[in-house]
Formats: C-alpha cells, structure tokens, sequence
C-alpha cells in the first residue's frame, strides 16, 4: 500500500521515548473499534476501547508481488457479541481497517495514524475447547474477489431452482461440448 507519513508522524517516530499502539475498526452496522493498548485510545476523531478479548493480530504484510493481501485478528469467544456476530452472517463484506498510531509518553496521539491494512472480511473460524474460545477473523484486501466468477451455472438443476418447468437448459450439458467457440 503506498502512502506517505506525515511531518508530524516522523517528528513522532524519531523521539527518544515513545509508545506503538494498534487502531483495529470493524464497520459493523454498530461499529466496533479496539485497540491492543492498555487504555482506551482517542484517534481519528473517535474513541478506540481497549479490550481484554483483543487477542492477536497478524502483521499485514506487503508486496511488490501480485498477490491479495491478508491478514488476521483474533478475538476472545469468551465476549459473545462476537460469536453472535459471526453466527447470524452479519460478517459479510464488512470493511475492516488497521492503522498504527504513535503515542507520546502520556499516551496522546502523535502525529496521523498509518493505515497498514484496509480491505473486508472474508470469513471466521470459531475454536472452542475445554479452557479457551477464539474467533479468528479472516481478512482481505478488497481485490479478494478480482478473479471471482458472479452469476448462475446455465445447467438444467440450477434452471428448475428458479423457472419450475422451464426445459430451457434440459440438454445444455450435452449441447456445450459440441461449442468451439475460443478453442484451438
């Protein structure tokens, strides 16, 4: 992700005594904004609480290769707004971003936070065992669905889920093997 850093930030990033704090915002139709600070963190014009069920987070990584970028974060099952989140599909195609904030000695924001990942949600996996329950929540780039094939199959089944009746597609398996259209 290209991006600059402002004057302010690097002034920030060169002091002798300064704190890295991870912003994680979950746009959620009631948004979610943690942080993996000790205190409650005010940044971007809004409030990041600090959460015990903040877990883990996985370092977004860049490229120059081609590739979609992804990431992961992991929260605490224990917190069952999460779980139900999850549970009743509320997850799909929900922005998530994460920026890195520089903090001054008495825990103030310095300079602009750095956007490290911005993209959706792809998916979760809830672990429940006999002592811990995790959600770890699956992130991508909003290029995950670059290559991704939309619409219906043109097969005789997929025909009958929505047109009852409808022989349009009854011998189209049979008819697309005939087709030379694009192949050598």
């Amino acid at each position: 992700m290209s991006r600059g850093l402002s004057s302010s930030t690097i002034t920030a990033l060169s002091a002798d005594n300064l704190n890295l704090c991870t912003l994680i915002q979950l746009d959620f139709s009631s948004v979610i904004r943690l942080t993996d600070y000790d205190r409650t963190i005010s940044a971007l014009s809004t409030t990041f609480t600090a959460s015990p069920h903040l877990l883990d987070i996985d370092s977004a990584v860049e490229s120059s290769a081609l590739k979609v970028g992804a990431t992961k974060i992991v929260l605490s099952g224990a917190e069952q707004t999460y779980v139900s989140l999850f549970l009743s599909n509320s997850y799909i195609d929900v922005r998530a971003r994460i920026w890195k904030a520089v903090l001054d000695s008495s825990d103030a924001v310095q300079g602009d936070p750095i956007l490290v990942f911005d993209g959706r949600i792809t998916g979760y996996e809830i672990e429940d065992s006999g002592d811990t329950s995790r959600v770890t929540v699956n992130l991508a780039s909003h290029w995950k669905d670059f290559q991704k094939k939309s619409g219906r199959k043109t097969n005789h089944n997929v025909q009958q889920l929505f047109f009852s009746g409808d022989k349009g597609f009854e011998f189209a398996s049979i008819a697309a093997k005939d087709i030379k259209w694009g192949k050598q």
